[in-house]
């Protein structure tokens, strides 16, 4: 089973109420004056105020349950006919139409672990964008990279409660010795007052890119970077920023 179709709930608790880089996408998206492109967009979250504000927008995602969550956040909003939702694998993608931005959130795109998977992505992202258009790649740098010092240790993410249950994530990264790339273990436990806990396990693999080799992955696939900011405020990135969120245009 595709591993965000098992996590899919717990995932939408976790992030649901993130918006650090909601203006950061709505700004370009006002910039962009096109259809805009999301990929991994899982439970719609960015995807949502974009077409509140009357955007053209398609999403694609691997996760079937993911996207039925964003289905259905969207007709809740009444906003489902400003969206096109599509399981698909970024790698291969074909959605036969071009956008005038295309954006990759909240580091998704370090899930994807081999070099050639990399480039097969954003060749085929590229192939979806118009001359001109942009792209905004947001890649984890200081946020992900504090755990290669923790291997084996287990990290409380967090707490939520839900109705009459209460939901916790830990997880336990273990580093790889001959590459740049985490291994990050799951615990999700959900318990009732007094009752037991019903943990779900799962595995997921964070590629840990630098600076140089994504400039030189877009650069490949017929991108130009324009500028590379270290957080959601736009801030000029720095080793120790805590994103490098990449702007590229497509030549």
């Amino acid at each position: 089973m595709e591993t965000y179709d098992v996590i899919a709930p717990f995932y939408d608790i976790e992030h649901a109420h993130f918006s650090e880089d909601l203006d950061m996408y709505s700004n370009f998206a006002e910039m962009a004056g096109g259809k805009i492109l999301e990929l991994a967009c899982g439970s719609g979250r960015a995807l949502l105020p974009l077409a509140l504000a009357g955007y053209d927008v398609t999403g694609v995602d691997t996760s079937a349950r993911m996207l039925d969550m964003a289905r259905e956040q969207l007709a809740q909003a009444g906003v489902e006919q400003q969206c096109t939702l599509v399981q698909q694998d970024m790698c291969t993608l074909d959605l036969k139409q071009k956008f005038r931005l295309a954006f990759i959130a909240l580091g998704s795109f370090a899930h994807i672990t081999s070099r050639v998977a990399q480039q097969q992505a954003l060749a085929s992202l590229r192939a979806h964008l118009s001359p001109g258009a942009t792209f905004i790649l947001d890649i984890s740098n200081s946020d992900a990279r504090y755990m290669e010092d923790l291997s084996g240790q287990v990290l409380h993410q967090g707490t939520w409660k839900i109705v009459d249950k209460v939901l916790t994530h830990f997880v336990s990264p273990a580093t790889a010795a001959d590459q740049h790339l985490l291994e990050l273990t799951h615990f999700y436990d959900e318990h009732s007052q007094g009752g037991p806990v019903q943990r779900t396990v799962v595995t997921t693999y964070l590629y840990l890119f630098e600076r140089a080799e994504v400039e030189l992955l877009l650069e490949m696939a017929g991108f130009e970077v324009k500028d590379i900011y270290g957080d959601y405020e736009l801030a000029p990135f720095q080793l120790e920023s805590p994103r490098m969120i990449f702007i590229a245009e497509a030549r």
